[in-house]
């Protein structure tokens, strides 16, 4: 696999032993925060529609 990273990037990666395992090893920090958010995130708009779910139930037991 080719990949293309800023200089920036390259310069504090050449310090490192071993840039493969460090590449690795951040990567998949960075996949477990993406997976962690959308989590929240879906568990936050499930949260929004149980409560929307709650109050058109009291408006339809309303009329009663």
């Amino acid at each position: 696999m080719n990949i293309t990273l800023p200089r920036t990037v390259v310069k504090k990666l050449a310090k490192v032993p071993n840039k493969s395992e460090f590449i690795a090893l951040a990567l998949v920090e960075r996949f477990s925060k993406l997976e962690r958010d959308d989590f929240r995130r879906r568990l936050i708009d499930d949260y929004k529609e149980a409560a929307r779910l709650k109050l058109d139930e009291k408006d339809a037991t309303a009329d009663w």
